[in-house]
Parts: C-alpha cells; structure tokens; sequence
C-alpha cells in the first residue's frame, strides 16, 4: 500500500515532495517462498548466491517469470532465491536458479 500512495504523491502537479521521494529507494515488495514474481526492471543480475559477491549467471528482463524458491526474514538481507519458470528474454534456460534483489521483483 506504501508503495502505491507514494506513486500517487508523485503523480501529482506542483507536490513540493515529489522530486525528494523520487530518489527515495522504493520499498522491497513482499514476497514469499512458494510464490511467482516477475522482475520489474532490465538488466537485473542472476546471482549464484545471495549478495554481490555471488557470480553473475545471467541478466534478468522486465516481464521475465520467476518461482519464488526462497526468503530470508531478515531485513538486513534483501536477497530471493528464485527459479526461471521459462526461457529468460536474456538466454538463460527455463529452471535455472540463483538469486535476484528483491526490490527489483513484483
């Protein structure tokens, strides 16, 4: 709900706030293990384990479908592990997994 009333506030003409909550880092969606997303912005890396030190399996594309596999409850730790449930737009097959930024899915 945040994230919406924060896109309205930006819509609005002459809101003195909405140049200040435009680079304001969005709120990391809710997601749970077991559930499907998709990714919500292009060129998202595919992480062979959660955080960047992981190596890069792949690029992610807006549109691109995902299983959520995995959370972590900490919020000090915003990685998901996830699963292709097709051919990404980027090449990489259907069913590989790794790991994306959570405030990159919807």
């Amino acid at each position: 709900m945040a994230v919406v009333v924060a896109a309205l506030g930006l819509a609005m003409a002459g809101n003195a706030d909405a140049s200040a909550a435009s680079s304001a880092p969005a709120a990391a969606p809710q997601v749970s293990a077991g559930g499907k997303a998709s990714v919500a912005t292009n060129g998202l890396r595919l992480r062979s384990k959660p955080g960047y030190s992981g190596y890069v399996k792949g690029q992610l594309y807006r549109g691109d479908r995902l299983f959520i596999r995995e959370t972590y409850a900490s919020s000090s730790n915003p990685w998901v592990g996830v699963v292709l449930t097709q051919r990404s737009a980027g090449g990489l097959p259907k069913m590989t997994r790794g790991y994306v930024h959570k405030s990159h899915i919807r």
